[in-house]
């Protein structure tokens, strides 16, 4: 069994809830990596008070806890300014998610109000184009129509030869002095007035070049396109007046059966629509933008971070773990090598728990991209008119599937082909009727006029009725 549209739509909002929920949750893995860190400090602080009291008087317990103390109050201010702007940006987020949900679900009211609007307009305009083709008098029209459209392609088709035959003959006449000498005199005409020997050599040139054949021939090509568009033009001004009938009685039968109201109605469904799809377009250009402040907020490379680190890298350097491990071998304990080894340890640990920090931002930014991504294709999606009614999807596809386990924006281009590549359009009137046009009353007299025509006058009818859209 197919999926509709709207089921469709549906699940793709299930989708993005759920990858917003994954990236929400790789976030909120940042604030243990940031507990960790700020432990590790106090397992470096505390070691170093260690061996301070074992052996090496200047680094004083108050001394290493006063520096230290300074570090980590700075590194706490700088986390503490970081969560302040990660609250609000966090807030203003979940505010725009929310209010993305609050227009989507007003979307889905408003697809189903469009959807079946459009199902009683193409209900109404299968009446319509049934009640017509019965009718005699727009039968005999519709006829009419196609006969004078059959005649109106020929004469265009001649019209479009001849001037081409003209473009490509005439120079020919136009650079030859003989003949135009011989035209401009008005040689073979009544007013030519030209005598004695002047008229014998003209005349010698004339059968010289065959003038007369020429002059005939130059006469068609110059005068004959523009006698042909006038021919055209009346045909075109007949093929209008019948086409002003068939409209009337159309026009009659839409009143009243309610087909103009329900294309109104439809219309304006379809208006609030675009509205409705444009708002959505905004808001998921802010979610896009403060998804990509709060990510930077977690990026080991932003403001804050390079702040915090600056200052623990400082103080480290300050103490030189490989100066505390040279004094420590210069001692026959051991105490004080297994102080410096738990230092060197907890080094090593932050270096490591940087690395962690720059691989997790790196997935946090793939995710990122990847919501993104799957915003525009949402965007995609509704603009195809995909979550219409009468749009289907083959039930092999698994869109939940495949956005539970995208990753990144490939993963999302993957999804969009295999959606397009499922979609499967309902028949609507016009589609059954062969329409593509652009109004629905045009589609209906196209219709009607296609049934009416009969098989055999059936493209010629269509033709004039498209001609006269034009």
């Amino acid at each position: 069994m197919t999926i509709s549209g709207p089921a469709m739509h549906r699940l793709l909002m299930d989708g993005y809830k759920d990858v917003q929920q994954r990236l929400d949750e790789m976030r909120s893995r940042i604030s243990s990596i940031d507990s960790q860190r700020d432990q590790l400090g106090d397992d470096r602080s505390d070691a170093l008070v260690s061996l301070a009291e074992y052996y090496l008087p200047e680094l004083t317990r108050d001394a290493i806890e006063s520096s230290w103390g300074e570090v980590r109050d700075r590194v706490r201010q700088v986390l503490m300014r970081k969560e302040d702007h990660r609250r609000r940006v966090s807030g203003a987020l979940a505010d725009a998610n929310q209010r993305r949900t609050l227009q989507e679900d007003r979307l889905l009211e408003i697809n189903a109000d469009f959807d079946e609007a459009k199902s009683r307009q193409d209900e109404l305009a299968a009446k319509v184009a049934s009640e017509l083709a019965a009718d005699e008098t727009f039968v005999s029209l519709s006829q009419r129509a196609a006969m004078a459209e059959a005649a109106l392609e020929r004469a265009e088709a001649n019209l479009n030869e001849i001037e081409q035959d003209a473009a490509r003959k005439l120079p020919g006449y136009e650079n030859s002095a003989l003949f135009t000498y011989l035209r401009d005199r008005n040689y073979g005409t009544d007013r030519y007035g030209k005598r004695g020997f002047t008229r014998r050599i003209d005349r010698w040139l004339a059968k010289y070049i065959d003038y007369h054949k020429a002059s005939q021939s130059y006469q068609f090509l110059a005068e004959t396109p523009d006698q042909m568009r006038k021919i055209i033009a009346d045909d075109r001004a007949a093929l209008n007046t019948v086409m002003d009938e068939l409209e009337k009685r159309r026009d009659l039968v839409v009143k009243r059966l309610g087909l103009a109201a329900a294309v109104a109605k439809a219309e304006q469904l379809g208006k609030r629509r675009e509205s409705q799809l444009v708002e959505l377009d905004e808001i998921r250009n802010e979610t896009d933008t403060l998804e990509r402040e709060l990510t930077d907020l977690e990026d080991t490379r932003g403001e804050y971070y390079r702040e915090a680190v600056s200052a623990i890298r400082q103080r480290l350097a300050e103490i030189d773990t490989r100066d505390l491990e040279s004094n420590a071998r210069r001692t026959p304990s051991l105490t004080d090598d297994q102080i410096v080894a738990r230092i060197q340890g907890v080094d090593q640990q932050l270096d490591e728990l940087d690395g962690d920090t720059r691989r997790h931002h790196d997935d946090i930014r793939d995710m990122q991209r990847c919501i993104e991504a799957l915003g525009r294709l949402m965007q995609r999606f509704r603009a195809a008119k995909f979550d219409a009614a009468r749009s289907h999807f083959e039930p092999d596809v698994d869109i939940l599937d495949l956005l539970h386990r995208a990753k990144n924006e490939r993963d999302i281009d993957d999804a969009w082909d295999r959606l397009r590549g499922a979609q499967r359009w309902g028949p609507t009137i016009g589609k059954q009727l062969g329409n593509v046009a652009s109004h629905p009353m045009s589609q209906v007299l196209i219709g009607a006029m296609a049934l009416a025509a009969g098989a055999a006058m059936k493209d010629h009818a269509d033709r004039a009725a498209r001609r006269r859209e034009r």
